[in-house]
């Protein structure tokens, strides 16, 4: 017996599960790394110093509207590169866009507007929940939005491509694999607590904001096996990240994990109405 290979000749699905993390953190760092050296190299010929090079790129990249969409692009184009070569070349499958939830012809303009209404519902029961409860300081002022709309345009660009190219890496790929392996319930759940400590990893890490976003990331993923549509979850993540980023709401970690929480509940509560009422699905829960 194969230690890389099952009896079928397929790679299994850990080895598969380690590629997936691997490439996709070389990704995210060569996104960023490359452009920055990129850019540094050509100020260096161009008479700046090499240390004010560097951060002059490092600027360039992060917060130059053109620049950050055009990484944030290509993060999404790389999720699809990613899944498509495990697909094609690692699996020896046919690629679909139906296997990822991307066959437009599923209700996708319905997927696409559940995908904002969801995000905006979150957004504003965080921000208020916050203020209930005093977990933030928000202002109800319309000056706090503090950007226009062409820069809230080009940053929801710029988080829908990177939302999708997240979506198709977790979701479209992961997930569907956790849960024909596993159940429906341990495929949702691990693909959730992978993705938020992947999706952390740059940020600040406590109890309470990884179980806020697996709770989150786990409506998502039932949301996604209920529907099998890429466009909902994957508008509702570029939609929430504009959101979160481009306002100027303080946002509350207790008040997220509240609002969290509950949109779980209603979430496992629509899965399990629909499952008594006409079994969505045959994947075991």
């Amino acid at each position: 017996m194969s230690i890389i290979r099952n009896d079928t000749g397929e790679v299994r699905l850990a080895w598969r599960l380690v590629l997936v993390i691997l490439l996709f953190i070389a990704a995210a760092i060569l996104l960023r790394l490359i452009p920055i050296r990129l850019i540094a190299v050509f100020l260096v010929r161009n008479g700046m110093f090499q240390a004010n090079a560097i951060e002059t790129a490092s600027t360039m990249v992060f917060e130059d509207p053109a620049c950050s969409t055009a990484v944030g692009a290509l993060n999404g184009l790389i999720g699809f590169l990613i899944v498509w070569f495990l697909i094609r070349v690692i699996e020896r499958s046919n690629f679909t866009w139906e296997a990822v939830g991307l066959n437009w012809r599923h209700n996708s303009p319905i997927a696409i507007l559940q995908g904002v209404m969801l995000a905006l519902s979150l957004f504003i029961a965080i921000v208020l929940t916050g203020q209930i409860l005093g977990f933030s300081a928000s202002s109800t002022n319309p000056s706090v939005l503090g950007v226009s709309a062409p820069i809230f345009f080009q940053r929801f660009i710029l988080y829908l491509a990177m939302g999708f190219g997240e979506e198709i890496v977790f979701r479209g790929y992961v997930q569907t694999r956790l849960v024909r392996q596993f159940s429906v319930v341990w495929g949702v759940l691990a693909t959730s607590v992978l993705f938020t400590l992947l999706h952390q990893i740059s940020y600040r890490l406590s109890p309470v904001v990884i179980l806020s976003g697996v709770m989150l990331w786990t409506t998502i993923g039932v949301l996604y096996h209920l529907s099998n549509s890429l466009y909902l979850v994957g508008v509702f993540h570029g939609t929430m990240n504009t959101l979160l980023n481009a306002l100027n709401f303080e946002v509350g970690d207790i008040s997220s994990l509240f609002v969290h929480a509950l949109a779980l509940c209603l979430a496992i509560g629509i899965a399990l109405f629909k499952i008594r009422g006409s079994g969505i699905r045959s994947n075991p829960v």
